[in-house]
This record gives structure tokens, C-alpha cells and sequence, in this order.
């Protein structure tokens, strides 16, 4: 009894302290898991990305966004220098760098920057710069979004 006692109280224990270390590099969160604002009450969005900027008021194109927010996988990071940069194919589409202001009626909410895989959220309001390595790499929809606004 004792030997099959000790590998069983050995699993056991083992499994609680890695539950009870944090590994921020290992957890991998979406990103509603991680936003601390109420994406139903963004009322606007502006994008800007080398010298363009659009100002995005259509629900349904801010939904779309949301949407294709939603498909990342990201993983915390200490600082930005952490994100180890990548040469897939799917991140030279999405090398350029946007900063994304999010609004709810005027007032800001939340900034995002977004570059390759690097996912930083600026707190507006939590007062904290948090740093995310994106760990898939979705098709995101903004550069039509900035096309269809200049037609």
C-alpha cells in the first residue's frame, strides 16, 4: 500500500505548487479574457498606422473588429523586449504597427498597440502598461478597414 501511497502523494503534490506558482509565460489567454473594458460600450475607434488614421463610428465594422480581436491567443510578457520576433509568413502581413484608441462616447477607454506579435494595452483605466506576445497570429481585417474608409 505504502509504495503505490508515495507516486500518488508525489503527483499530487507536485501538481498543487505548479498550480500555485505563476507562469505568465506559459498561460495562454484570449482577448476577452484580458481586456478590462465592456466592448459593448465602445461607441468609436480610431486607427492610426504611418501617417493614416481612421475614425471607425459603424457598429457593425466595430463588432468586426472586436471579432478578429477575438481569434488571438496571447501570452503575458514582462516588458516588450520579452516578445521574440518572428519570420512567418502570416506576421510580415501584419508588420505594420497600428495604435488602436478605443471610445465610449468621446471619452477614452483603452489603447492598444499592435505590432508583428506584439500586443500592448495601454491602461486608461487600470493605470498599467501590460505586454502580450501574440501566440497565433490571425488574419486581421484592418487594412481594408483603413481602404474602405478612404472610398
Amino acid at each position: 500500500m505504502k509504495k503505490i501511497l508515495i507516486p500518488i502523494s508525489a503527483i499530487l503534490i507536485i501538481y498543487v505548487i505548479s498550480n500555485l506558482i505563476y507562469f505568465p509565460g506559459f498561460k495562454v489567454w484570449s482577448f476577452d479574457e484580458i481586456i478590462t473594458f465592456d466592448k459593448e460600450k465602445i461607441t468609436s475607434i480610431y486607427i492610426r498606422s504611418n501617417k493614416k488614421e481612421v475614425h471607425v463610428t459603424d457598429s457593425s465594422t466595430i463588432s468586426k473588429i472586436f471579432d478578429d480581436f477575438s481569434k488571438m491567443e496571447v501570452s503575458k510578457r514582462k516588458r516588450a523586449a520579452d516578445v521574440q520576433k518572428s519570420d512567418s509568413s502570416s506576421e510580415s502581413k501584419n508588420s505594420q504597427k497600428y495604435f488602436i484608441e478605443m471610445e465610449n462616447n468621446g471619452e477614452l477607454v483603452e489603447m492598444i498597440y499592435l505590432s508583428g506579435n506584439l500586443f500592448k494595452i495601454y491602461g486608461y483605466s487600470t493605470d498599467e502598461t501590460v505586454v502580450y506576445e501574440i501566440v497565433n497570429i490571425p488574419e486581421l481585417d484592418i487594412p481594408n478597414i483603413f481602404s474602405s474608409a478612404q472610398n
